[in-house]
């Protein structure tokens, strides 16, 4: 018998026909290669686009869309984050939902009982996640914002829930009217 050079021989037959195959049996698959880094580069264009998007000046807060605040000569910046409580003509929202409207307000009582009662809840919550002392004095802060047009007796029925509520600094959201004029002027063309 004479000596030949091996052939391919599929160990059983139908395995030789699903090699080749009508349906592309045999044949490499079709893969597409992920290519990372032009990804990571793309994602991190985006994150530095979004970190200068976002500025780091104290803007602790959302402002209403049709809010307008009080102009004030002397504002500082927003030093602590606390919930938001915002006075509109009629509304009173906390972190941006309504919980009452002027209607549903008693006239006699002297505060907004479900401002306090939500505000009751955070300021429980925060001393119990920070172990705070609940005979001390609670040292979080409360961020108001009023409509310029809001009737300072509501105002004052929202400072009389915060404290009741137990939180003792307020905070009020202005507009800078020193920092507004020096914009306006910068912005003005020139005459």
């Amino acid at each position: 018998m004479p000596v030949s050079v091996p052939k391919r021989r599929p160990a059983f037959p139908p395995i030789g026909r699903l090699r080749s195959g009508p349906f592309g049996g045999g044949k490499k698959a079709v893969f597409a290669d992920l290519n990372l880094t032009p990804m990571i580069d793309t994602f991190t264009v985006i994150v530095i686009f979004l970190l200068m998007s976002f500025s780091a000046s104290g803007e602790l807060m959302f402002i209403q869309k049709d809010l307008k605040l009080p102009d004030a000569e002397k504002a500082a910046l927003l030093s602590e984050r606390g919930p938001v409580v915002t006075l509109l003509l009629n509304q009173v929202l906390f972190e941006g939902k309504v919980i009452t409207t002027a209607d549903d307000m008693d006239a006699d009582e002297p505060g907004i009982p479900p401002l306090a009662e939500k505000l009751t809840g955070v300021r429980e919550r925060e001393q119990k996640m920070y172990r705070l002392d609940p005979n001390e004095p609670y040292r979080g802060n409360v961020l108001i914002q009023a409509d310029r047009k809001t009737d300072f007796m509501l105002v004052r029925k929202a400072i009389f829930a915060v404290n009741e509520a137990g939180w003792t600094h307020i905070q009020f959201a202005v507009t800078d009217l020193v920092t507004a004029t020096e914009s306006a002027a910068e912005t003005a063309p020139p005459e």
